[in-house]
């Protein structure tokens, strides 16, 4: 009995010293595994930490050849605008030296470029600023900041470059033709320029201005280019225009972004 006792007891023992065995090469094993594991995690990080610097370097070459090309485009419209200038001023004709004037004003696009370059964000531009660097060149062609005030009554709103460029273009011709026409002999006067965006995303711009407004029955004057500018645009933005005359002109816009993009 005491034979069989102690045979059972090496048995057990045995048996247990195989587990043991068998546990700590399991153990081991997965020490192992867990090592080379992460050694492939720390050579992965590695590989991506060198890829994220490639990456930031490239998209800093990107945004500095991006500033570049604003800068250019800058430089080349204000090229533009000074030879128009040039040529303007030996011209007699009011009427030809009205079209060249109005030529001259919507190259004022090369103030968009100058913003997008100078910023942060290379996609889009702050509307107001904008506008008010826009109201201020026209007023120096005209040579009207003395008599002819334009206030910008509007929050700071950024737009995507596609959006503020036509919306640009509107206001430039609107603002011409107020200062042209709405304001004669001298007389002067306030223009008020807002743009907002809805709860939809789709923007409303308003353009008014307290000067004599329009005859009805009045044929219209000047070659009628500026019209048809923001009709077109207008629909480019897919939005409605409407205008009315009451104490001045009121001029207002409804752009669906959203349906256009």
């Amino acid at each position: 009995k005491e034979l069989a006792a102690n045979q059972q007891q090496q048995t057990i023992y045995t048996v247990a010293l195989i587990i043991g065995a068998l546990l700590l090469a399991l153990l081991y094993r997965n020490y192992r595994l867990k090592q080379t594991s992460n050694q492939k995690l720390r050579a992965l990080n590695g590989e991506l930490a060198e890829k994220n610097v490639l990456l930031d370097q490239r998209n800093a070459e990107n945004e500095l050849l991006l500033k570049e090309i604003h800068h250019r485009v800058k430089n080349n419209l204000e090229m533009v605008k000074s030879l128009i200038a040039l040529q303007s001023a030996q011209i007699d004709d009011p009427a030809t030296k009205d079209a060249m004037i109005a030529s001259q004003n919507r190259v004022q696009l090369g103030i968009i470029h100058q913003k997008l370059y100078q910023g942060t964000n290379l996609g889009s531009i702050e509307m107001k600023d904008y506008f008010l660097n826009l109201g201020e060149g026209i007023l120096d062609s005209f040579n009207a900041e003395e008599r002819v005030k334009i206030e910008c009554a509007m929050d700071n709103l950024e737009l995507d470059i596609d959006t503020a460029v036509p919306i640009g273009l509107i206001v430039n011709e609107l603002l011409t033709n107020a200062l042209k026409y709405a304001f004669p002999k001298q007389q002067q006067g306030v223009i008020n320029i807002s743009l907002e965006k809805s709860s939809n995303q789709n923007l409303r711009l308003e353009v008014t201005d307290n000067g004599i407004g329009k005859t009805a029955g009045l044929a219209p004057r000047g070659t009628g280019f500026g019209s048809q500018l923001v009709q077109l645009l207008t629909l480019q933005l897919n939005g409605k225009m409407r205008e009315r005359n009451d104490q001045g002109t009121h001029i207002e816009f409804d752009f669906m972004i959203q349906k256009s993009a």
